[in-house]
């Protein structure tokens, strides 16, 4: 799977913890700064706020990319960035290893590999259910 496909995938879903707010469910800052949001006129979102991912919510995560926030379900540490990750792309990717850094924090989690997946010899790319690659058109 090439590295470019493996970065375009992954920053699809994660480019809503670019430039976010993240916080905890439970802070007691979380409300305030809805109200500030909402006076300001940005909590359902600005004209330059373009570089948003897709809305999700997970049992450990959901995002608002609207108003560029994440509100986790627990302290967002190394290890806790690292369970949100994964648990976002473990679908979309086979995923055997993650390493997050912050700082002199850092943290790695090993995971059991899923399977095969039918790619694309030309690409790397999955094929979809008709064998056929979306990216450039090969068929299985």
């Amino acid at each position: 799977f090439p590295c470019n496909e493996i970065q375009k995938t992954a920053w699809s879903v994660l480019k809503n913890f670019d430039h976010a707010l993240i916080l905890r469910e439970d802070d007691p800052l979380l409300p305030a700064i809805l109200d500030v949001y909402e006076k300001q006129g940005i909590r359902n979102g600005a004209p330059n706020n373009v570089m948003k991912g897709p809305a999700f919510q997970t049992a450990l995560a959901t995002a608002y990319p609207d108003c560029r926030l994440v509100v986790t379900k627990e302290t967002m540490t190394v290890e806790g960035m690292i369970k949100i990750v994964y648990d976002l792309l473990k679908e979309k990717l086979n995923i055997v290893k993650l390493t997050f850094t912050s700082g002199v924090n850092a943290a790695t989690a090993d995971f059991e590999a899923k399977g095969t997946v039918a790619r694309c010899p030309l690409c790397g790319i999955a094929l979809n259910e008709k064998g056929v690659c979306p990216k450039c058109g090969y068929r299985k």
